[in-house]
């Protein structure tokens, strides 16, 4: 007597995971710190201006080259801040999957449907999303808690997944 095939071939070993919650909080916590160099520069700033402000206030022009730096320093502050969260949220995390939390964390955000990174333009779309979303209860970092797939609610709508893959994700 011949043995039957299975109606199911055995299942090989999935390659990866969906990123759990605490994954991906840590992965942010990395990168709230990877933004510390920028708000240094901004409490330095800050604190120059003020002291400006009131040594102008107290004896009238000795605070006034404190008030031209401290404000200058905003400025560079504020402009290194924006291109050191877009280089690494939208740029880095398009290109690569990962932002530097991600990376520091082994986690990667890829498309659900072809498992590739995601491309610059999602990044960019998921985060304006998120932060949308968030609006309401800070309810897109919670859905994961609770989603099968481990997803955000941009995660669903944008069609991506944060994984914790075994290997390197397609480029």
């Amino acid at each position: 007597m011949t043995e039957q095939p299975t109606a199911y071939a055995a299942q090989p070993e999935p390659t990866s995971t969906y990123a759990e919650w605490g994954d991906r909080a840590i992965a942010y916590l990395w990168d709230v710190l990877y933004m510390w160099p920028t708000w240094i520069a901004f409490i330095g700033s800050t604190v120059a201006l003020v002291a400006g402000l009131i040594a102008n206030d107290n004896d009238g022009d000795s605070g006034v080259a404190l008030i031209i730096a401290g404000g200058l320093g905003l400025l560079v502050a504020t402009v290194w801040s924006v291109i050191r969260f877009v280089r690494n949220s939208m740029l880095r995390q398009g290109r690569t999957g990962q932002t530097w939390g991600k990376a520091k964390v082994g986690i990667w955000v890829v498309s659900a449907q072809t498992g590739s990174v995601p491309g610059v333009g999602s990044c960019v779309g998921r985060y304006f999303l998120h932060w949308l979303i968030n609006q309401a209860f800070y309810l897109d970092y919670l859905w994961p808690l609770w989603d099968p797939q481990k997803q955000t609610l941009t995660d669903k709508i944008l069609t991506t997944v944060v994984i914790k893959p075994q290997s390197k994700p397609q480029r």
